[in-house]
């Protein structure tokens, strides 16, 4: 568990009590309903947190489930904008952590910077206040009757307290069994808008669904998250050109696989994967065309150990790499972050060696693409079209 801090956040709170008037005034709703299967009685009028502006007329959009893909260093700015507007209101419990060790248990939001927990003991009469207060708040019906409308505006997909569980996609709360029945703290996750802050709380405005980050290799995680949303769903993700079978290292991973990767990669070998590992293997995949996971995974083992992987795709020369792009795949079009075949057999044909094929379409590639397309006279972006098929061997 978390260590408490020596002093507690009510002597920081800067206006707590005035924050608390604004929310309840401004952000009246109707009174909140607990119902027999909250996880406790919820006050008729709860004390909610107040949004630096106006929120707007139009509600967000109810939060599906998304789940973690990647692995965050940091937490995303919507989830520590609500974290630190939280304690500063009602100056009780404590920051129980939002990012988690990438090693550590099964998947969860923590990983991906999207969820904080809220250290709120439930047989603490304060703590356990706070939390009626801002569980009651968060999930009551607007006004106009909208569910959970500020669930809504704030992006939570979902939270945990005292074996009970709400989540926007059921609107209800239900048992948690989990081992650890929260009864000393919050969890809560965030949808990718919520947590990137793009929602009407925090902007007065409404935004498109964002998907997040996307897995492109096969058993492996996400790329790290771009600061602007992505408003289109992932492609499937596919095997890379040249993956190698090791244990996948991330944040958090010990041992002697780590210390293999950490000499390979040209840091101290202390078989522990720490920040400075996660900053060296990212550096590595931006200059190696490999898509930036922060991961040791199957395609970066691939690339580190390029003698031990095993191809998935021909080993084409540069002719017969063209005229498979031209005959067999009809000319695909690509472009940065593109993966699969088709890029490994452009990858072949600018003259890259099999070794350094990896069948994503990272710096390297777009720097040949702009170099090829500049010579023959075409617009020199990274976009492949059936014209640079045509220049190619």
């Amino acid at each position: 568990m978390p260590t408490p801090p020596t002093r507690t956040l009510l002597d920081t709170a800067v206006g707590a009590g005035v924050a608390l008037g604004l929310a309840a005034c401004f952000l009246a709703t109707a009174p909140a309903h607990a119902g027999s299967d909250a996880p406790l009685p919820f006050p008729a009028n709860p004390s909610g947190i107040a949004p630096p502006g106006p929120v707007g007329s139009q509600v967000d959009d109810a939060t599906g489930y998304q789940g973690q893909v990647s692995c965050a260093s940091n937490p995303l700015p919507g989830t520590a904008r609500l974290r630190d507007l939280v304690l500063s209101t009602y100056g009780q419990g404590y920051d129980g952590g939002t990012i988690r060790s990438c090693s550590s248990g099964g998947a969860s939001e923590h990983k991906d910077g999207r969820a904080w927990d809220w250290m709120l003991d439930v047989t603490d009469k304060r703590e356990r206040q706070a939390a009626a207060d801002f569980l009651g708040w968060l999930t009551a019906p607007g006004r106009d009757g909208t569910p959970a409308v500020m669930a809504r505006r704030l992006g939570v997909m979902y939270v945990i307290y005292n074996r009970k569980m709400w989540s926007s996609y059921t609107g209800v709360w239900r048992d948690y069994s989990g081992y650890n029945p929260h009864t000393d703290h919050i969890h809560i996750s965030l949808s990718w808008n919520g947590a990137r802050g793009n929602v009407s709380f925090w902007t007065g405005r409404t935004w498109a669904t964002d998907y997040g980050t996307c897995q492109v290799f096969t058993e492996s995680p996400a790329t790290i998250a771009r600061p602007e949303p992505r408003t289109r769903p992932c492609a499937d993700p596919v095997v890379p050109a040249r993956p190698l079978d090791q244990p996948m290292l991330w944040l958090g991973s010990t041992g002697d696989a780590v210390s293999t990767a950490q000499r390979l990669l040209g840091v101290p070998a202390s078989g522990s994967f720490t920040r400075e590992t996660r900053d060296r293997v990212l550096g590595y995949q931006r200059r190696h065309d490999l898509p930036t996971t922060g991961a040791v995974d199957r395609a970066t083992w691939g690339s580190l150990k390029p003698r031990a992987a095993v191809p998935s795709t021909p080993s084409w020369t540069p002719a017969q790499a063209g005229d498979w792009g031209r005959d067999e795949a009809g000319s695909p079009r690509l472009y940065a972050g593109s993966a699969g075949v088709a890029v490994t057999a452009l990858q072949a044909a600018l003259g890259l060696r099999v070794i350094e094929r990896t069948g994503y379409f990272g710096r390297r590639t777009r720097s040949l693409v702009g170099v090829l397309k500049e010579s023959h006279g075409l617009n020199a972006t990274a976009v492949v079209t059936p014209k640079v098929w045509r220049v190619l061997p």
